[in-house]
């Protein structure tokens, strides 16, 4: 079983990735005694006591974890977090910031970065391998204090703030854009971004470049429900005609365009979210759904930069288990696969696992494709289309057996799922009476309310399979320019629980 229990070092295990993993530097900035800092006591399904704070950070950190496990960046992304979003949402993400690429910046050795286009700050440093940022946060992410932390999501795998921090944090690594269009203040404005140059307008049958459109038109796009489109590589396309049963027309995903439900004008979460009509359910809806399956994302996320025109859409993962079946009364036979679950291969991959505080006889690798290291063993390899590589750990028979570990590609690649790149298990031998008990039903979450409706309180409401994700993204806003900062736009995330 995974676990998130506060016994796994998720901190230790973040600062031994290699430094080629994407990976996060959090800053909480609550006071003492709230937030992220909170020391109300929290008892979990399990039977664990810590305090609330603990618990968020402890879900936030196994979060930006998953995500760094799905990219390759050697600059750390910075990051503010709090729990003070304002009433009426579950979470927003102001940035990351946004900057014009000059004829007068470093290229990037992928030929990625075109002059007169604006990139996020967390691509771009990525693309560079410097740290443009210096000392300031790329993103602030505010949280609801009425997420639940200590249940789990019914049919699904982890609490709602994991699903609602894996939607922002998709965000804070550039799925979005810069536009502030319709009652923008003080006028509209639209500039090519990492992203637009993949959108296209359905103008009544004529698909027309957005980059080329007019302010009026593009606002037009943004209100056509079904005529916002972004098209991708080959791969994406194939991806969209072999997955999505809606939502999509000759390899063309429709992003989130529709009028705002009160004004009638722009919604501001248009272009940053993918369509609701796009089905399966989408973690980047602007209602996002419970699901640790990028989909559609992984591949624009890939397409807009983040593949480096070398790599590709993945999903690898890691799966450990107990082998009852060889162990013996002197040997416990443990079985590591690491697995390719979309067909279409790994490249390069690379597995570290570290057994804690086990009495290890052997490892088995066939294949010679591990090192012993002074934590454990150091793994590396390439996967053919729906191969798997095995390996057994074999230990000395004990009541329980853990272990820490990660996954990740070694490429410019984007792997759909990170939390099963994780390799934190704690395995129970039959009968032990230490084994997991079954959770207690999960306690209904509270819905906060749409923002425009100020006025009504929060509701109780029963979890579907829906959770987080409306967005707005402007280029405006006057908290910001109190700090001096090189970028020059920004974007805003929201984040709502519906029912």
């Amino acid at each position: 079983m995974k676990t998130l229990g506060l016994g796994v070092a998720l901190l230790s295990s973040i600062l031994s990735l290699s430094a080629a993993s994407a990976s996060f530097e959090i800053t909480y900035v609550d006071e003492d005694g709230a937030g992220a800092f909170s020391t109300t006591p929290l008892t979990l399904p399990d039977g664990t006591t810590t305090t609330l704070g603990e618990r968020r950070q402890e879900l936030i950190e196994f979060t930006t974890r998953a995500v760094g496990l799905q990219f390759k960046s050697d600059i750390p992304a910075k990051l503010h977090i709090d729990f003070g979003v304002p009433e009426g949402f579950g979470a927003l993400t102001i940035g990351p910031f946004y900057s014009e690429f000059t004829e007068y910046d470093e290229p990037d050795d992928f030929g990625v970065l075109q002059v007169g286009r604006r990139y996020p700050s967390t691509l771009w440093d990525a693309l560079v391998s410097k740290n443009l940022s210096g000392d300031y946060e790329d993103a602030s992410v505010s949280f609801s204090d009425t997420f639940e932390y200590a249940e789990y999501s019914e049919g699904h795998e982890y609490p709602y703030i994991v699903y609602a921090a894996y939607h922002e944090l998709m965000h804070v690594m550039g799925f979005g854009t810069t536009d502030c269009l319709g009652n923008c203040i003080p006028e509209p404005v639209s500039n090519p971004s990492h992203i637009s140059g993949h959108f296209y307008y359905n103008d009544n049958g004529t698909v027309r470049n957005f980059d080329d459109l007019s302010i009026e038109d593009k606002t037009e796009a943004y209100k056509s429900t079904t005529d916002l489109w972004f098209y991708g590589s080959e791969a994406t396309t194939k991806a969209v005609e072999n997955e999505l049963v809606s939502g999509h027309v000759d390899g063309y995903i429709y992003m989130h365009s529709t009028p705002h439900e009160e004004t009638g004008n722009v919604d501001p979460q248009g272009g940053s979210h993918i369509s609701p009509l796009v089905e399966p359910a989408q973690l980047m809806h602007s209602y996002g759904a419970l699901t640790d399956d990028l989909g559609m994302a992984a591949y624009i996320l890939c397409d807009i930069g983040w593949c480096r025109n070398e790599g590709r859409v993945i999903e690898q993962s890691v799966a450990i288990t107990l082998n009852e079946n060889e162990s013996t009364e002197t040997e416990a036979v443990i079985d590591i696969e690491v697995v390719d679950n979309l067909d279409v291969g790994v490249d390069e991959w690379e597995l570290n696992l570290r057994p804690e505080n086990l009495d290890v006889i052997s490892f088995m690798d066939t294949e010679d494709r591990c090192v012993e290291t002074s934590k454990g063993y150091h793994c590396t390899g390439t996967l053919l289309p729906s191969e798997l590589a095995a390996f057994k750990l074999i230990v000395t028979p004990a009541e329980y057996y853990e272990i820490q570990g990660e996954l990740r590609s070694t490429g410019y690649d984007v792997d759909r799922n990170g939390f099963n790149n994780i390799a934190d298990v704690i395995l129970y031998a039959p009968e032990s009476e230490d084994d997991p008990v079954d959770p207690v039903d999960p306690v209904d979450p509270v819905d906060p309310v749409d923002p425009v409706n100020d006025d009504e309180p929060p509701v109780i409401e029963t979890p579907t399979d829906s959770s987080g994700g409306g967005s707005m993204a402007y280029l405006l806003l006057p908290l910001l320019f109190i700090t001096a900062y090189r970028r020059l736009n920004f974007s805003i995330f929201t984040n709502k629980i519906v029912e």
